[in-house]
């Protein structure tokens, strides 16, 4: 009896540590996580055209590849609200993000900012004309304008000169442009954790 009941203290010490140690680490794991704070300006003029920071080969949007005036984006105000919802589901929407990505309510918790600055990009398509016996020259071509829902977040980082666009569009009924941005937002996110943790680093 005697050697059971130290066994069992023992093993209810070891328990208890063991247990500490797993709620410490959970800790960890929460404030090691990137606080974001997604938002976007009211103040921003509708239809007001957007200078986008992307990538070169972003610039043209498919499928409004072809037009010789290239793309223009823009911003509505009742789109962003909508789409900046959806950011936010999308940036929690697994096990694995929500370990890695935390979202904040106000922007002094943030260690990083995602402003929705484009939600429509307008461009033209560029194509052949039909030839139907009308008398058109050969090789003449025709221009449509098309408007597309897009999603531009702009990511800057608190007291840091740094900012860079994520573009994201409709593909399909399940991967929309919240889809597509929340995508690349989670890999620049793992890609720099370390470096945006040194920025930010975690207050008392």
């Amino acid at each position: 009896m005697r050697l059971r009941s130290s066994l069992n203290l023992t093993l209810g010490v070891i328990g208890l540590l063991l247990l500490g140690a797993m709620s410490s680490a959970a800790q960890d794991r929460e404030t090691d996580r990137i606080r974001v704070y997604v938002f976007y300006t009211q103040e921003r003029p509708e239809d007001s055209i957007v200078d986008p920071k992307l990538p070169t080969d972003q610039w043209q949007l498919e499928p409004l590849t072809f037009g010789p005036q290239g793309n223009a984006y823009y911003f509505d105000l009742q789109q962003a609200e909508y789409l900046g919802t959806q950011l936010i589901r999308q940036l929690q929407r697994t096990n694995s993000r929500r370990e890695l990505i935390e979202m904040v309510s106000t922007p002094d918790e943030a260690m990083l900012f995602l402003e929705v600055v484009a939600t429509r990009v307008k461009g033209e398509i560029q194509g052949a004309a039909i030839h139907s016996g009308t008398g058109q020259a050969a090789g003449s071509t025709v221009t449509t304008m098309a408007v597309h829902d897009v999603l531009i977040a702009r990511l800057t980082i608190p007291n840091h000169v740094y900012t860079t666009d994520f573009l994201g569009t409709k593909i399909d009924a399940l991967r929309t442009p919240a889809v597509e941005v929340a995508k690349q937002v989670e890999r620049f996110i793992k890609t720099n954790a370390d470096e945006l943790r040194a920025a930010n680093p975690r207050r008392p």
